[in-house]
């Protein structure tokens, strides 16, 4: 037989599903973290507890079910938005995750609305820039650590970090 795992990586908690062919589940694991908030309007997480929890969860609806890896076609993975991952040139993280509900970059907001949020609008149809958006994080790191700006060689949502993790390979959606 072939199956199929889902895997939502919420907020707090990550949800990992094994299914059939025909969309039947199989089993179902609950994983739950807890988020840093080191100062006001700062949430951060270790991109490694993504990574650690993702993987137990996998390996527990293997384990309900007694299905081997082997039997596993594909794995679908959706997440949290806006979650902000800065890896090094050897696809190392450079500090924790800055999570989409921080709300540091509240200056670097209005100076990107100030000079696009007409373009903004006309390409994206958000209504406003907004600091929970990875732009304005971005602009924060380099206004704020520089020399974690410097080493930065790319910046990934979660999702992309755990496919990252998953196959080697950097893409996006």
């Amino acid at each position: 037989m072939s199956y199929l795992i889902g895997v939502d990586v919420g907020t707090t908690s990550v949800k990992c599903g094994l299914f059939d062919l025909d969309g039947n589940i199989i089993s179902l694991s609950t994983r739950e973290y807890s988020l840093l908030t080191p100062k006001p309007d700062y949430v951060e997480l270790d991109p490694d507890v993504y990574w650690n929890v993702m993987v137990s969860a996998i390996r527990d609806v293997l384990q309900k079910s007694k299905i081997s890896a082997k039997e596993v076609l594909s794995i679908g993975i959706s997440s949290q938005g806006e979650t902000l991952i800065v890896l090094d040139k050897n696809g190392v993280p450079l500090r924790p995750a800055i999570v989409w509900l921080d709300n540091r970059s509240k200056s670097e907001a209005k100076i990107l609305k100030e000079k696009f949020e007409e373009i903004a609008f006309n390409i994206t149809g958000q209504p406003e820039i907004v600091p929970t958006w990875p732009a304005t994080k971005i602009l924060w790191l380099r206004n704020n650590e520089k020399s974690v700006f410097e080493k930065a060689k790319m910046f990934l949502m979660v999702e992309d970090y755990l496919i990252y993790k998953l196959t080697g390979e950097f893409v996006t959606e």
